[in-house]
């Protein structure tokens, strides 16, 4: 029985999203690092020493990791919020006001 083409091409979908996220992480290091100006770095042994060090302190210090995720949600949260804002509380925007307190209403003689 042939496989279905709408699995294949999303199974080949998900490879080549899993293949761009593992290719973004570096690309973002790199950018990151030149954003930052930092001009004691020299050269690529430079680059190399600071990533040794990274990982040395890893291992060495396990709350390094855990700091640097909380101050990276703390970044995350004080983005602006994409996609539709959420509703409004119903009860607060529609208030259900008596014939005699709202001016506009028709009043009967």
């Amino acid at each position: 029985m042939p496989a279905i083409q709408g699995y294949t091409a999303s199974v080949d979908a998900a490879k080549q999203a899993l293949e761009a996220a593992q290719t973004a992480l570096p690309r973002d290091v790199g950018q990151s690092v030149m954003k930052a100006g930092w001009t004691f770095l020299r050269d690529s042994f430079d680059v190399q020493a600071l990533i040794d060090h990274i990982t040395w302190t890893v291992q060495e210090d396990p709350d390094f990791v855990s700091k640097l995720h909380a101050i990276a949600d703390k970044a995350r949260q004080r983005q602006p919020q994409r996609g539709r804002p959420p509703k409004a509380n119903s009860d607060a925007t529609h208030k259900h006001v008596n014939g005699d307190e709202n001016s506009i209403a028709a009043t009967t003689i």
